[in-house]
């Protein structure tokens, strides 16, 4: 039976799609007409023969389009791998419906719903293809109020869209401002420039983002992208970023950790330090460094970045089968004041289970080392885990190499992230997800010098939980291990809102290995229990 149907794919990529096979099985040593009777006592050995008809050979005559009230079918056509007067490759039909559920602008194709084929009248090898579509509404214009994991609360104003007047085009304009973050920015792609599979887009932004109890860093840039196809869902990305960065609003507890206690951290920028405090962080070379205390807090930062990106998830909002791989490497150097490599690399899977179950899998790593006059990496560019997008029972910035003295997560120059999910569609836009994720940081190996002020002995907070204890001279680990894993796993609630086009997720993890992980606004040990409101998701 297996064989039969892959002869009926291979017949109809020729244009035989009327090809039929029929197995006919004979005991082995029988003759023609020959009465069961006389063949039961033999062993049951049959010759199989298939008798095939190939049938004609088929051409397209005209294909159509119905429904596209928006889209141009010009959009459509170019993502087609099947031709007018060409030959009717059924093969070719189902990759070009791929490609079509891909772009989203439409609810998902179904072959035996969407697509007709009917012979044309009076030509007896000739047959129309009509393609039957519903639109689904790209162009998101919100404003209001919110509140979110990363930005606190915030208001907004934005206009986006990935079907720009129906001619395939993207285009964001985005205003947000909040009590974590602010946010600018305008941005253009173009996925057919000069009537080419060759993919351009342009983006300029201006933000602001408050870490809590961390730092605040605040960017102003742009980049501009170029795309072209090396395969069937293989393209080739080139990117040129330019940034000025900028760190302030620097928690106090970087300079003396006994404000932890206290209660009495505040936040400081760099051309307000008093001599005392400047003194204190002196005595880390690598904390100073990190927090750009020598550069007035601020670093450019010009990168190019070459990526290899292979995708076949067949819908970019709810993923059911597929795979995704991916391959950078950003070189920074490429003007501005800072130089690293960070490559990274990650793979992707959806293993559809049954009509209503996918499996969806992630493995993700990630490195970076500066080259060149550049000695240490900015605190903003060092690699850190946690939150919505990676291990989703913590909080942002929350895994990570920490500063032995303040217990802020610093960051580290390598990492590791595997997530798995369990996608069960219960109706309509509505999933359940039952989730694992699991990541580590780990940094370069050294040892780490003691403030001067640092006390000898524990600091204590009301209760048994030790802030501050004696810190040896030498960081943990810095090989990856399985122990070091922090982990998160439960449900999700993930519903789709047509009229905001995103997902939006209700999140309850138990966090089991979470030794040593505290949360972002109290620096308090991370709890075992979390309950979390996003947007997006995972993977």
């Amino acid at each position: 039976h297996d064989g039969l149907e892959k002869a009926k794919e291979i017949y109809g990529s020729a244009g035989y799609f009327e090809m039929t096979g029929l197995p006919e099985l004979v005991p082995a040593g029988a003759q023609p007409n020959e009465p069961p009777s006389v063949t039961a006592g033999r062993p049951a050995v049959v010759n199989v023969t298939m008798k095939m008809q190939e049938g004609k050979q088929y051409y397209i005559n005209r294909i159509t389009f119905v429904g596209n009230t928006n889209t141009r079918d010009n959009v459509i056509r170019r993502e087609l791998r099947l031709y007018e007067n060409g030959v009717f490759n059924t093969e070719a039909l189902k990759f070009s419906i791929r490609r079509l559920n891909q772009l989203g602008y439409f609810k998902p194709i179904e072959d035996q719903k969407n697509i007709t084929v009917e012979k044309e009248p009076g030509k007896d090898n000739q047959v129309n293809l009509n393609i039957k579509l519903e639109e689904q509404n790209r162009n998101q214009l919100s404003f209001g109020a919110g509140v979110s994991q990363y930005d606190g609360v915030f208001g907004q104003l934005s206009f986006s869209t990935s079907n720009f007047m129906g001619r395939g085009e993207s285009l964001t304009t985005s205003m947000q401002t909040g009590a974590r973050a602010h946010d600018y920015e305008v941005a253009f792609t173009e996925p057919f420039l000069f009537d080419r599979p060759i993919t351009g887009s342009v983006d300029l932004h201006r933000r602001d983002i408050h870490y809590i109890d961390q730092f605040t860093q605040g960017s102003t840039g742009g980049n501009v992208t170029f795309g072209w196809p090396l395969a069937n869902f293989t393209r080739m990305y080139l990117d040129y970023s330019y940034d000025k960065v900028k760190v302030r609003d620097l928690n106090t507890a970087f300079f003396d950790a006994t404000c932890i206690t206290t209660a009495t951290c505040t936040t400081v920028n760099i051309a307000n330090l008093t001599t005392a405090q400047l003194a204190l962080i002196q005595n880390n070379p690598y904390l100073y460094d990190s927090l750009l205390i020598g550069q007035n807090g601020q670093r450019t930062i010009g990168k190019i970045t070459p990526t290899l990106a292979m995708n076949t998830v067949d819908n970019p909002v709810t993923p059911v089968t597929g795979r995704r791989f991916t391959l950078s490497n950003a070189i920074a150097g490429v003007a501005g004041d800072t130089k690293y490599v960070k490559p990274s690399a990650e793979a992707v899977f959806f293993l559809q289970q049954n009509r209503r179950i996918s499996l969806g899998l992630r493995a993700q790593a990630e490195y970076i080392r500066p080259y060149g006059n550049t000695t240490s990496l900015p605190i903003f560019e060092r690699l850190v885990l946690g939150g919505g997008y990676s291990v989703r029972g913590y909080d942002l910035r929350t895994i990570g190499p920490q500063d032995p003295i303040s217990h802020v997560v610093v960051g580290g120059n390598k990492s590791l992230l595997f997530n798995a999910e369990y996608l069960i569609n219960i109706a309509g836009p509505v999933r359940l997800i039952l989730f694992y994720d699991a990541g580590q940081v780990k940094d370069t190996c050294g040892t780490v010098q003691r403030s001067t002020a640092l006390p000898e002995t524990p600091v204590i907070t009301s209760g048994s939980q030790s802030i501050l204890a004696a810190i040896p001279l030498v960081q943990s680990s810095c090989r990856f291990n399985i122990n070091d894993f922090k982990t998160s796993t439960g449900a999700e609630i993930r519903f789709f809102m047509p009229v905001l086009n995103v997902p939006f997720r209700l999140i309850f993890a138990e966090n089991p290995q979470r030794s040593g992980i505290l949360n972002s606004s109290t620096l308090q040990p991370e709890k075992k229990f979390r309950f979390r409101f996003d947007v997006g998701s995972t993977f």
